[in-house]
């Protein structure tokens, strides 16, 4: 096959997508992970839009929620070391447990986020192979938590969670991130905003 007869790069072999799903979300009043969102539990929507760009889709849970979710999930309980020290624990949690080249994260609470836009992300975060994080920007508002992370980065998320610097903006003001346009990835929005009540949707 000569390079011209090659075909296309596939990222998704590489990627294993993080569903963050580990939060008790006492503000919401129960875990988000299983409230709904125009008829379907907003684990299931944020499980399939990574699906549309990753290989393996793993959920980062607590112990206490990890039996609630289907039986064919992938579902990861944070490393005793790092346990219950919140996102950078779950993603430092999944890179330790499987190789990979990336991780696109998506927390379960941003149900709007669908196959499209997760795979625009993929593909945007692709042409900055410079950046140890590429995560998105709206507007004046950061969305840390849907982001795309290079391999090799778990013993500085350790070392972070390790001294108690829990923050992720902080830690990505540290490392080389890449902010992307959220216009970029899609026109609407309103698809980058969290739930944190049960009355925003």
């Amino acid at each position: 096959m000569t390079k011209a007869d090659a075909q296309p790069e596939d990222v998704s072999e590489r990627t294993v997508g993080i569903l963050l799903a580990g939060g008790l979300s006492r503000r919401y009043g129960s875990p988000k992970a299983f409230a709904r969102y125009e008829g379907r539990l907003f684990h299931e929507r944020a499980y399939e839009a990574l699906s549309a760009a990753c290989r393996l889709v793993t959920v980062s849970s607590a112990a206490s929620l990890a039996e609630r979710f289907p039986g064919a999930y992938d579902v990861q309980v944070d490393l005793p070391e790092v346990s219950g020290r919140g996102p950078l624990a779950g993603i430092c949690t999944v890179m330790r447990r499987i190789p990979a080249e990336r991780y696109l994260v998506l927390p379960c609470d941003m149900p709007r986020v669908g196959p499209r836009t997760i795979r625009r992300l993929a593909e945007l975060a692709q042409t900055r192979p410079e950046a140890d994080v590429a995560a998105v920007r709206a507007g004046d508002a950061f969305v840390p938590l849907l982001s795309v992370w290079r391999a090799g980065l778990a013993d500085v998320l350790e070392q972070e969670i390790s001294a108690d610097r829990l923050s992720v903006m902080k830690l990505l003001a540290k490392l080389n991130t890449v902010w992307l346009d959220a216009s970029r990835i899609d026109e609407d929005l309103r698809v980058f905003d969290n739930f944190n009540t049960p009355d925003a949707n």
